[in-house]
């Protein structure tokens, strides 16, 4: 649905054997939805049920999967502090990926079934945060693409 190109793309890309790819449940989303008290967007779901738990090489260095769902809006707001960001998360922000601890990205609840995503880098003297994709599909899109790039140039 949402990320139906997405996942073709990755199957053109050879990036990752289908058993790489391990789905979270549907319990495990709802129980998910209940500990955090509110409904996830319809495409992150989707990201959820494909790839939710673990995709090989894909997205590896990357704090996003399930395991990793609890901590990531805590970690998030702890960089915001110790970088003096002189804005809050939005209340209805929902901390879906972090890079390396420098960097992370959320969504906003109140924006669809396939929000957009916003950013924020240490080190880059931002005073706000970036929207960094218009849709989260598009946010998937970018990461499979960025990450066939590095795999190409690491086994070079």
């Amino acid at each position: 649905m949402y990320l139906d190109q997405v996942k073709e793309r990755l199957k053109e890309l050879k990036l990752v054997s289908s058993d790489e790819l391990v789905a979270c449940t549907y319990p495990e989303i709802t129980e998910l939805e209940k500990k955090l008290k509110f409904s996830l967007p319809e495409a992150y779901k989707e990201f959820l049920l494909w790839m939710g738990k673990s995709a090989g090489q894909v997205l590896q260095g990357s704090d996003c999967f399930f395991e990793h769902l609890p901590y990531l809006k805590e970690w998030a707001v702890e960089l915001l502090e110790e970088n003096h960001f002189p804005n809050a998360l939005p209340e209805d922000a929902f901390v879906f990926f972090m890079h390396q601890g420098y960097q992370f990205s959320f969504f906003r609840l109140s924006e669809g079934d396939d929000p957009p995503t916003y950013s924020y880098c240490e080190g880059t003297n931002q005073t706000s945060f970036t929207r960094s994709h218009n849709r989260f599909s598009e946010f998937m899109a970018t990461e499979i693409e960025l990450h066939a790039k590095y795999l190409t140039a690491f086994a070079s």
